[in-house]
């Protein structure tokens, strides 16, 4: 009980220090100075990421990986700010990331990713592969390129965009989850090493929302897994284990509160969750599966 009892009084103070701190100072309130890049914002969480901060006084400089994407994306942000660019990066070809070099950024994001899924047993491993370069290496990458930015500033953040998967084993979503696994590490490693600098690391990591994404990156096993495969007789079973994309959310708000609160905390926590209940039973309900 006194362990509990010391507990809230340290958070009780610290909200208060906070609430005041964000009410005296301007030079300490994130808001007033936020300059955010976000990859991936051709939808889903990314976008709705980039427009709440545009809500809330950021300038957000929201990238999609492809120049089709880019008259969307611009149309979706205008009613939500007008301190906003919109341009391709893909984060996987070092020509493009030296964009970055031009623009003033206090917050990087990374949130592209994509996917792949099928049974280790006899995916392609260059299937993997491709989506570690994208998922990790890249994102890595062009953390690389924005960190010496935030050094000079003597402050910033750095926001990896990890998964639920990248904590709790999905069968035939691992080609996806071993990339999200890693990120934890990069996360994890980067913040100890980045800490004088005064740069915070941290790491969100979304459950199941239908964002489209889930359901691209489920079904892109059956592009290849035909008469040869494995599972060919078992093609039930496969399926069967899909069943928590039918657990997702429609609305992406959850996790990009969290995002938003990863972006402007004066004390953000190392890791970022939504939606609470699916962090209480998937993991159980995988446990007695």
């Amino acid at each position: 009980m006194p362990l509990a009892i010391a507990r809230q009084t340290f958070i009780c103070v610290r909200d208060v220090t906070w609430l005041y701190t964000c009410e005296n100072s301007t030079r300490s309130d994130p808001r007033r100075m936020a300059n955010v890049l976000i990859t991936g914002c051709r939808g889903g969480i990314g976008l709705d990421v980039a427009c709440r901060l545009l809500k809330r006084g950021h300038k957000v400089y929201a990238t999609v990986h492809r120049e089709i994407s880019v008259l969307d994306a611009r149309n979706a942000l205008q009613s939500c700010g007008e301190n906003f660019i919109v341009d391709t990066l893909d984060i996987t070809k070092s020509s493009d990331i030296s964009k970055v070099d031009n623009w003033d950024i206090d917050v990087l994001i990374n949130n592209a990713a994509v996917g792949d899924s099928g049974p280790l047993a006899e995916i392609d491993l260059e299937r993997i592969k491709a989506v570690c370069e994208t998922n990790v290496f890249s994102a890595l990458r062009l953390t690389q390129r924005v960190v010496p930015k935030l050094i000079a500033k003597g402050q910033g953040r750095v926001i990896f965009m990890g998964s639920m998967a990248g904590l709790t084993p999905t069968p035939f979503y691992a080609p996806y989850g071993i990339s999200k696994f890693a990120l934890e590490s990069v996360a994890s490693s980067l913040r100890t090493e980045l800490k004088p600098f005064g740069i915070k690391v941290i790491i969100i990591n979304p459950g199941v929302y239908k964002t489209g994404f889930n359901e691209r990156l489920m079904s892109r096993k059956y592009e290849w897994m035909g008469a040869q495969s494995l599972y060919k007789d078992h093609m039930a079973y496969v399926r069967r284990k899909e069943w928590v994309l039918k657990l997702g959310l429609p609305s992406t708000w959850s996790i990009a509160r969290q995002v938003v609160k990863a972006v402007e905390s004066p004390w953000p926590k190392r890791r970022y969750v939504a939606p609470g209940w699916e962090w209480v039973f998937l993991p159980l309900l995988r446990w007695f599966g």
